[in-house]
């Protein structure tokens, strides 16, 4: 199992206190919130035109070193596409 599956399985099973009437949404919320304490997002697999915007501004000019540059993009670009 990876990290992240073992991440959603544990938080389904902290919210699933009953075994009648479920209550996804709760159920959904705390996956959601157990994915951010471990370091991911959830984001569309195309980038909106706000992210690619943001990503764009992002582009510094001059002698930067291409992973610092990918570095702060993406972070950029993911911190655009959260709601």
């Amino acid at each position: 199992m990876s990290a992240i599956e073992e991440t959603i399985a544990t938080a389904i099973q902290k919210a699933d206190s009953s075994y009648f009437f479920e209550n996804y949404n709760k159920q959904a919320k705390a996956v959601l919130k157990a994915l951010d304490q471990e370091g991911y997002k959830v984001v569309p697999k195309m980038a909106s035109p706000k992210q690619i915007e943001a990503g764009t501004a992002a582009i510094s000019r001059g002698r930067v070193r291409p992973q610092d540059l990918v570095h702060t993009i993406y972070a950029i670009m993911i911190a655009a596409g959260e709601k």
